[in-house]
């Protein structure tokens, strides 16, 4: 259990094992690349009529986002005159916008008149997510999002689809200028560098990336790692998590780093080839929040096949107005163009409402406490988003599996 207070997995959002004694967690399979005949967009067609053939009543998570609106709009294409409905969380972005008005106005213009729409009020409407054996819940407001499937119930809803996964599969990686000016010339690759120049290293990154093509298979890889991402180098667990506990999660992680970086090396990745893997894998798959079935269609087989088999470099949009449309080149493809001119154009962040949500976490866990697995004041003086969010997640889970009649030893 103290495993998920360390790095990778305190922000990479896994389950680093099984939590259960002598039971065997089973990772998220690989899938092989596999075009689809008719391309992309009709790949994401497909996962969204294989994931809604049984249902009645659809539901979508609706952010206001280019995911959310892809899964939104294939959803009322197969929809086949079953109602759909889309279920927005009202939070406020980074620039003090609310999403509902925002998503209210999109929905108008992109046509949708048929989809009904319902907000939800994060501050006000929360529910007690449902337990799950496979372990604490790793989304960021549960408690929000149980809401959510509180309300999708109350109306009948059958799934409830959403656009999970789109930024980890589909986005473009850091590092591909290489690969960029090869498939699209120079000038796509001085694009795509100017995109970049704020992300990570920037132009630095992409110039130590194509001096290390021209290293050892593992000097390339370490390489890597220590270029993007340092703070993983040498991993520390937080020093919420107590002795010995700690320790033991510290070595874990500097176990799991050096074995990604052989694994990297093993398999000749580039840099970019490296930081698109990495964006993906290792993958979790969120349980549903309460009664109603959710599923994402970035995150079928179906789709992943078709999405694995796209290059790196066409990952990017060259041609696009937008650094953003740029980087979700592939996310705007699945999308018809005459919706494009009423699209966002700029990505939406909401670190401010996370921080928000954090800082009024409980600053205890008492059953924690008393196992000896955190260190309370520590916790109380802790600032970091995640450990704020992932300590309760796993204080509530405990308390579920006792009350499912487990026992702690």
């Amino acid at each position: 259990m103290g495993l998920l207070l360390a790095p990778p997995a305190l922000s990479g959002e896994f389950y680093p094992d099984s939590l259960w004694h002598r039971v065997e967690r089973l990772p998220v399979p690989p899938v092989r690349p596999r075009p689809h005949p008719c391309g992309l967009r009709a790949a994401f067609t497909d996962s969204v009529t294989e994931l809604t053939a049984n249902a009645n009543i659809i539901g979508v998570s609706l952010s206001g986002g280019l995911d959310s609106l892809a899964t939104l709009i294939h959803a009322c294409k197969v929809a086949d005159g079953r109602q759909v409905i889309a279920f927005n969380v009202n939070l406020t972005d980074d620039q003090g916008v609310q999403c509902a008005p925002f998503v209210a106005w999109l929905l108008k213009d992109l046509g949708l008149t048929e989809v009904r729409l319902e907000v939800i009020d994060p501050d006000e409407e929360r529910a007690e997510p449902a337990w799950s054996p496979l372990g604490p819940r790793l989304d960021a407001l549960p408690e929000v999002n149980a809401a959510v499937s509180r309300r999708a119930a109350q109306l009948g809803v059958d799934i409830l689809l959403s656009g999970d996964g789109a930024d980890e599969l589909l986005g473009v990686p850091r590092y591909a200028t290489a690969e960029i000016a090869r498939r699209f010339g120079p000038r796509a690759a001085a694009r795509y560098a100017e995109d970049v120049a704020h992300s990570g290293l920037g132009l630095a990154g992409e110039a130590a990336a194509a001096t290390a093509r021209l290293l050892p298979a593992t000097s390339r890889a370490r390489a890597y790692w220590a270029a993007n991402w340092p703070d993983w180098c040498d991993p520390r667990a937080t020093a919420v998590l107590a002795d010995p506990y700690r320790d033991r999660a510290t070595r874990w992680s500097q176990a799991w780093v050096a074995q990604r970086i052989e694994d990297h090396a093993t398999q000749g990745r580039s840099w970019a080839q490296a930081d698109a893997h990495d964006a993906f894998w290792p993958h979790e798959l969120i349980g549903a929040a309460g009664e109603v079935p959710e599923a994402s269609p970035f995150l079928t087989d179906t789709f992943l096949a078709a999405a694995f088999s796209v290059p790196l470099a066409e990952r990017y949009g060259q041609h696009l107005p937008t650094g953003y449309w740029r980087c979700k080149a592939l996310v705007l493809s699945l999308l018809p163009q005459d919706a494009w001119l009423v699209l966002p154009r700029q990505k939406q962040y909401f670190r401010t409402a996370l921080a928000r949500y954090a800082a009024a976490k409980a600053s205890s866990a008492p059953l924690l406490s008393e196992l000896g697995l955190i260190n309370p004041d520590q916790l109380r003086k802790e600032e970091d988003t995640a450990v704020r969010l992932i300590v309760p997640a796993i204080e509530r889970w405990l308390t579920g599996a006792l009350a499912q009649g487990a026992e702690i030893i």
